[in-house]
């Protein structure tokens, strides 16, 4: 089998448009077909199903796209560096991340790198739902919580708490809170979590308690619950890196500020090892940096 045949195939799925793959391989997009059709005729198996609107990996093609995909990657970053350093900083780089954590803080780390390295492109994508890194063509992932997948790879960047916060008007007219159980007085916004919806969970250095709530608002974003706090709805649970420029200006107020809820790790992971690919080790360092930075000073 050619190595060439199986590399426009990676590049069909990662693109899932052989008109996208045939761009980013610069040649016809004739010619990319005729490999996939070779390589499916060499090997007896089919392995993309077309239509005229998406294609479709089957059973057979997932398995080795799967298995080509690690190698093919190496083979080209490889490639790449017989003709010097700068040139393997190039290519595209695909992320996922929570909406709120990839907006204000993956994002200016983006920007960072497209200013030091403009020859490399990104493509982010925000999202809370798990996706498949592999399946979907990602080449990292920021993720909040445990990570499950140990077939990825993994790097931590730290911890995110979450704080009370409230605005001043809103705590003119309402009693103060002088410890968590007072939080049961007032009115909560809160995250869409079924482990947050119903009790929040407070710790310090005087030990942890349990508070039972009756959200007022429950949304599935943080920074909406941060804006509505500033708009005097109530008090929400939201994390210091998002809020940290309101409670300095006064916009908002921290509430029992001995208290946060207990960490939630956050990771980066890729399909790949970081080190097989000099793009994929730059965005992960300075994503890294960032994230370390943001969540240290939550604490």
């Amino acid at each position: 089998m050619e190595l060439d045949l199986t590399r426009i195939f990676v590049k069909v799925v990662q693109n899932h448009s052989f008109s996208k793959a045939a761009e980013v391989l610069n040649m016809p997009k004739s010619t990319v077909s005729k490999a996939i059709s070779k390589l499916e005729k060499a090997t007896a198996t089919k392995l993309l199903v077309r239509s005229t609107r998406r294609l479709r990996l089957t059973d057979a093609g997932r398995a080795f796209y799967d298995a080509s995909l690690g190698p093919i990657s190496q083979l080209e970053d490889a490639q790449k560096s017989l003709y010097g350093l700068d040139r393997v900083l190039t290519g595209l780089v695909r992320i996922t991340a929570p909406e709120d954590l990839g907006t204000f803080v993956v994002a200016p780390a983006i920007a960072a790198i497209s200013a030091k390295h403009p020859d490399l492109r990104f493509e982010l994508n925000y999202t809370d739902e798990i996706v498949d890194l592999v399946k979907d063509g990602f080449d990292l992932a920021v993720r909040i919580g445990k990570t499950r997948d140990s077939s990825l790879k993994l790097r931590r960047a730290g911890e995110v708490v979450l704080i009370a916060v409230a605005s001043p008007g809103y705590l003119k007219s309402r009693e103060r809170i002088r410890v968590p159980q007072d939080l049961r007085k007032h009115a909560i916004l809160c995250l869409d979590i079924r482990t947050i919806v119903e009790r929040w969970t407070l710790r310090s250095a005087k030990g942890t308690v349990h508070v039972p709530v009756s959200p007022q608002i429950v949304s599935n974003q943080m920074s909406s619950l941060m804006k509505m706090a500033m708009a005097g709805a109530g008090v929400a649970l939201v994390p210091r890196y998002l809020c940290r420029d309101e409670i300095d200006s006064g916009e908002l107020v921290h509430l029992l500020p001995e208290w946060s809820t207990p960490g939630m790790p956050v990771s980066i992971i890729s399909p790949l090892a970081p080190s097989s690919s000099a793009r994929l080790k730059v965005s992960v360092e300075e994503i890294q940096g960032a994230l370390v930075r943001a969540l240290a000073e939550g604490r």
